[in-house]
């Protein structure tokens, strides 16, 4: 988003499409928001706070016939989903390498042979002119590593994922724990290390002090800045400005390490926070 607008800022147009109730963007609002003029398309792969998918094909193949250059931010995506830049019609690509296990603040921008793109960061001629800076050369073989080892391992991750995922719903579920979906459950619609759940009466920064303090490392997807809350845009676009979810949603990620029996764990003692939050109320 900060990107496109700084592109407005510089004085191109930029249109944001809206998304529907499962964060999914519409393929006739795509087509919709296209004008003769149109020069560039950027959609996220998958999102970074509900794990919910694009349909990237989809997009793909319509922009790509209107011969208009498409970007998608796979940094979700990449290390979970399979991902055929020729079949879904990509022109350009970013992931980051410590989504997969790999060294911190290196990534990759896939660019389609033939495909330019300008200049950013001047003073040398590294990467063909494209990027000046002496490469990190250590951590871009790192990347290089955890990629052959995804390579073997990312069906067997994604499975993990999928248990932890299915174990923290089911113990949720098994102590009659209130919560909602912010998204889908759909395995198809949604990645599996992602999940974002809304706990109605709840508010997300006590209910986040409470769990960090009880050994629970999750995230609300929103920022606080100067005393004041800034509500996940995310969920804004989903639900409306004045829902409730924007307040009480809370962000899970799981990773190869995490167990089953973590998941229960985090279970009960999102339990005990609830029945203990609200008796206080």
């Amino acid at each position: 988003m900060h990107p496109c607008e700084q592109l407005e800022q510089e004085g191109f147009e930029v249109t944001y499409l809206p998304v529907d109730e499962n964060g999914v963007v519409d393929i006739m609002d795509v087509k919709k928001a296209l004008r003769k003029d149109t020069i560039f398309a950027t959609i996220m792969f998958v999102n970074n706070e509900t794990g919910m998918k694009q349909p990237i094909q989809m997009i793909g193949n319509l922009l790509r016939s209107r011969d208009i250059p498409f970007h998608t931010d796979a940094v979700q995506a990449y290390g979970v989903e399979e991902i055929d830049v020729e079949e879904l019609k990509i022109d350009l690509m970013t992931a980051s390498s410590h989504k997969i296990y790999g060294p911190k603040g290196v990534g990759f921008l896939y660019k389609r042979e033939g495909f330019n793109i300008a200049q950013r960061v001047f003073g040398g001629e590294q990467e063909r002119t494209w990027r000046s800076g002496t490469e990190n050369t250590l951590a871009i073989e790192g990347f290089k590593t955890a990629v052959d080892v995804l390579k073997k391992q990312r069906l067997s991750r994604v499975k993990h994922y999928e248990q932890l995922s299915e174990s923290l719903i089911s113990a949720l579920d098994y102590k009659k724990v209130d919560y909602q979906v912010n998204g889908s459950l759909d395995t198809d619609a949604r990645v599996p290390n992602i999940l974002n759940l809304s706990f109605p009466g709840m508010d997300v920064e006590i209910f986040l002090t409470n769990l960090d303090l009880s050994g629970v490392a999750v995230s609300s997807g929103s920022a606080c800045t100067a005393g004041s809350i800034d509500p996940s845009h995310v969920l804004k676009a989903m639900y409306g400005e004045n829902s409730p979810k924007l307040r009480n949603s809370i962000r899970f990620s799981f990773g190869m390490d995490n167990t089953v029996e973590e998941m229960e764990q985090v279970a009960d003692r999102i339990e005990l926070i609830i029945n203990r939050l609200s008796s206080n109320v």
